[in-house]
């Protein structure tokens, strides 16, 4: 997981330099946002496009309840508005189609969500902007390899709070995400007997993004 973090920082330190370095030439944030009545484009508000690579864990005193299990590499992809408020504050609500899970043994375990993760967005420079809000998701399937599996065991409403960073230039927009999530994820056990343990997803999302 370090060795990840590492990567998105470096990431986003790189696209960062890009992009200040072309706004030496280009239009100031207020020129920017003064074009929008002309229909040009504004870097902190919009329409857009946006998918990438998740790097998922499971958290709690519980999780060893599961067996050895390891973090699952998959994606997510969706779109998301942005409502500038002043040239530093902006609200991004998004909707997402994400898969989260595990490995164990020779399985894999995937769960499908929807995620809508509400954002405010606080822009401390022209290219770089910092995100946190709440999210809120919704199973929509399971499986076990390529098997289906019953969501009854499942709770299948999640929530948490998501926090990031992100750079653009021009349209376009890289970004680093973590989800941490406060639901646990079964409240059944194998058996079917209610239970009440502690285990939670965490996610790390990297993306790219196009704004319209």
């Amino acid at each position: 997981m370090k060795k990840i973090f590492i990567l998105a920082t470096l990431l986003l330190t790189t696209f960062s330099g890009f992009a200040q370095t072309e706004d030496v030439t280009g239009p100031t944030t207020i020129q920017k946002n003064h074009n929008l009545l002309s229909g040009l484009y504004t870097p902190n508000e919009g329409f857009g496009l946006k998918g990438g690579v998740n790097f998922n864990t499971l958290r709690g005193s519980d999780k060893d309840n599961l067996g050895t299990i390891n973090e699952l590499t998959s994606f997510h992809a969706g779109v998301f508005a942005q409502f500038a408020f002043n040239d530093f504050f902006s609200l991004q609500p998004e909707v997402l189609y994400s898969r989260k899970g595990f490995e164990r043994n020779d399985s894999t375990f995937r769960y499908d969500y929807l995620e809508v993760p509400v954002l405010a967005v606080f822009n401390v420079t022209e290219n770089i902007s910092f995100h946190l809000g709440p999210q809120a998701s919704i199973m929509v399937s399971a499986k076990e390899e390529d098997k289906e599996i019953d969501l009854e065991p499942f709770n299948t409403f999640d929530y948490g709070v998501a926090a990031g960073a992100e750079a653009h230039i021009s349209r376009f927009r890289l970004g680093a995400r973590y989800n941490l999530g406060f639901a646990d994820l079964r409240n059944q056990n194998e058996a079917g007997q209610h239970i009440n343990e502690d285990i939670k997803h965490g996610t790390l999302q990297l993306y790219v993004g196009f704004s319209f």
